[in-house]
């Protein structure tokens, strides 16, 4: 949020530097260093065997804005097979947009519905008052994965 006051105010892209955002995909899997890897004994090299789901979520922010109160925001997803169940690891829209998708993804997740993402994209750029166009978007998800919390 304050991120987008910056670049509200000061009209350039803002620079995320929160740990939880730090990843980047390669041809070995998603390299993702956070609290959370630390802490949960998750490994910094997500492979992309691990990899059950892509996706975008369109969700109303935990926290209001305090000028401008409740908002949507959206986010990309994977969900990961962990020894506990699956676990979803949220990153900011910003990374890449709906026309700048990196190529692996569909590389590396066959049968990757470009399609679903660009309904989800539309609802996104609707404006962030668009309460009614919260929803989970799909991209990919592998053959027979159910969630299943242990």
């Amino acid at each position: 949020m304050w991120q987008w006051l910056k670049h509200w105010v000061a009209g350039e892209k803002p620079v995320t530097t929160s740990p939880k955002n730090e990843f980047r995909l390669s041809d070995e899997g998603i390299y993702y260093s956070s609290w959370i890897s630390q802490s949960q004994q998750w490994p910094e090299l997500l492979s992309w065997e691990w990899v059950r789901e892509f996706g975008m979520s369109v969700h109303q922010a935990m926290y209001p804005d305090p000028w401008f109160g409740d908002y949507m925001k959206a986010e990309w997803f994977f969900t990961v097979e962990h020894s506990q169940g699956p676990q979803r690891f949220f990153f900011d829209i910003d990374y890449f947009s709906i026309e700048s998708l990196p190529t692996i993804l569909p590389e590396k997740l066959a049968g990757f519905d470009r399609l679903a993402l660009e309904q989800g994209w539309k609802e996104y750029r609707a404006g962030p008052r668009n309460f009614e166009g919260e929803g989970q978007w799909l991209a990919w998800k592998q053959e027979g994965f159910i969630w299943r919390i242990l």
